[in-house]
C-alpha cells in the first residue's frame, strides 16, 4: 500500500468510526426506576465509555468502566431524581 493509499485508508476509518459513534449517541434508551414507591422515567445514551442520563431537563454523565452502562444509568437516574425532588421540596417551603 502506498503512503497516499495508507492515508486514505486511515481517513476512511476515522470517518467510519465517527459515523458509528454518532449513530450510537443518537440512540436514546428509555429507563425507569422506583424510589420510595414512586416510579421515575428518564433516558440515557452510551458514548465512548460514558453514560449520559436525562431526566426533568437535567443531565448527568459518568464513565461506566467495568460496570454495565445500564447499571450506571440507573445510578445516575436515581441521583437526578433525588436532586429534583429535593429542589421541589425546597421550592414548596418558600
Amino acid at each position: 500500500m502506498t503512503n497516499c493509499g495508507a492515508k486514505r485508508y486511515c481517513h476512511n476509518l476515522d470517518i467510519s468510526a465517527f459515523i458509528l459513534a454518532l449513530a450510537e449517541y443518537e440512540t436514546a434508551h428509555s429507563l425507569s426506576i422506583e424510589l420510595d414507591g414512586v416510579n421515575y422515567a428518564g433516558s440515557y445514551r452510551v458514548m465512548t465509555g460514558s453514560v449520559i442520563v436525562r431526566y426533568d431537563n437535567e443531565t448527568r454523565s459518568a464513565q461506566y468502566g467495568a460496570n454495565r452502562p445500564e447499571t450506571v444509568a440507573r445510578w445516575l437516574l436515581a441521583d437526578l431524581c433525588r436532586k429534583c425532588d429535593s429542589r421541589k421540596r425546597k421550592a414548596g417551603k418558600r
